[in-house]
């Protein structure tokens, strides 16, 4: 199990660094309010990255939102894969290694949870009740 938390964590930091040169990039090329809006993310990100050394079961479980609502807005923007057609390295590999990130935190995070769940119940089972007097 401590492998699996271990990888979480360093997804969950690797994700918040490459934040930074995602904004880097893109403060260039977008309006404000979107700037605003990805900078938003990526402060959440920053706050799991703090939690991850604090809280975290907690900073697993906001990864794990963070990371599909992360995949959810960028999936589906077609100017995120005309950077791919297009041939530009830089986006395309924040794109891509971003993307790859955030699928591994959603898949890690749930075996994570199942893996807690199936401990729990089986430490349950095996709690012996006393016998009624």
């Amino acid at each position: 199990m401590t492998r699996i938390t271990a990888a979480i964590q360093l997804l969950i930091l690797a994700s918040t660094v490459l934040g930074m040169a995602l904004l880097y990039e893109i403060s260039p090329l977008v309006p404000t309010f979107v700037f605003d809006f990805v900078a938003f993310g990526w402060a959440l990100f920053v706050v799991d990255s703090i939690l991850t050394f604090v809280r975290p079961v907690t900073a697993y479980y906001l990864g794990l939102v963070l990371a599909i609502l992360g995949l959810g807005a960028s999936l589906p923007q077609s100017t995120h894969w005309s950077f791919i057609q297009n041939g530009l390295l830089v986006p395309s590999a924040i794109f891509v290694t971003g993307s790859v990130m955030e699928v591994l935190i959603v898949v890690l995070v749930t075996v994570y949870a199942l893996r807690v769940r199936r401990g729990t119940r089986l430490e349950s089972s095996l709690v012996k009740t006393p016998p009624n007097p």
